[in-house]
């Protein structure tokens, strides 16, 4: 199905799916928070505060995905040796590059013991589920450790500075103040690297806080980070989608109803 909606629709089936059952589980949410505050158990302005974490929380995830470092690459045009002939173009490196994979790898790997723990009667696998469970300091320490630590994994896998650097050089382009090659890969590497150290921060964060909030309000819903994380990418995926589609259908139009014709003679 997932590969069905990636071919007749638009954006990822499969993030299409998850997306959908994430958004599955709010009506169930409210209902349950409206009960509590008919019970009283919930007080207005907890619920106040919560709502503002939220909507904070949801605002800061869409600025950090939007965000990007742009490389300047400069192109001179062939035949031309004029430095007016110059084309600009950007090289554009993500804030946050690993997308949510480091959360689901750490998340993975951190609830191993306590899920071991749970079908043993070995004291030992006890206690280390016992100090990997969320009711233990030692267990955000790990976790967020683990975060960072696949945050450069990932990134190292799917981005290779030495690469791009060469394809830059292939195709005549330069950054400014760096030469070609390994000087120029080693400024794309350079920044990467503090980009992937803010990034890890930010999913840290995004991470961790839903649990700290849960421990210290009587929320009635799981206001998971990564489950915000994934809505919110999946939405800007599908609207930036949309845009494109758009705007190829309405160039597509003018083509095809020859409103967009050369000078002197006909495409």
């Amino acid at each position: 199905l997932g590969e069905k909606i990636t071919e007749k629709g638009i954006g990822n089936g499969m993030s299409m799916i998850i997306f959908a059952g994430i958004v599955a589980a709010i009506p169930t949410a409210v209902l349950n928070t409206y009960r509590l505050m008919q019970t009283g158990e919930l007080q207005i302005i907890t619920l106040i505060g919560i709502l503002f974490i939220v909507v904070a929380v949801t605002a800061g995830i869409v600025f950090v995905e939007a965000s990007s470092r742009r490389i300047p690459i400069q192109y001179i045009k062939r035949g031309t040796s004029i430095r007016g002939n110059v084309a600009t173009s950007y090289l554009p490196l993500k804030l946050n590059t690993s997308g949510v994979i480091p959360i689901i790898f750490a998340a993975s790997i951190v609830s191993f013991p306590s899920t071991l723990a749970s079908f043993s009667g070995n004291e030992y696998i006890k206690q280390i589920g016992f100090y990997l469970s969320p009711s233990h300091f030692f267990y955000y320490v790990f976790y967020s450790g683990l975060i960072i630590f696949f945050c450069y994994f990932y990134t190292s896998i799917i981005f290779n500075p030495t690469e791009i650097a060469d394809n830059i050089q292939r195709s005549g382009g330069v950054v400014p103040g760096k030469r070609p090659g390994s000087n120029t890969a080693e400024f794309i590497d350079y920044t990467l690297s503090r980009l992937t150290f803010a990034g890890a921060i930010y999913l840290t964060i995004i991470a961790i806080m839903p649990q700290v909030i849960l421990k210290s309000f009587n929320v009635p819903f799981y206001f998971g980070g990564t489950s915000v994380l994934i809505v919110v990418g999946v939405a800007m995926d599908v609207v930036n989608k949309i845009e494109s589609h758009l705007i190829s259908h309405n160039y597509e139009g003018f083509l095809s109803k020859g409103r967009i014709k050369a000078r002197g003679g006909t495409w």
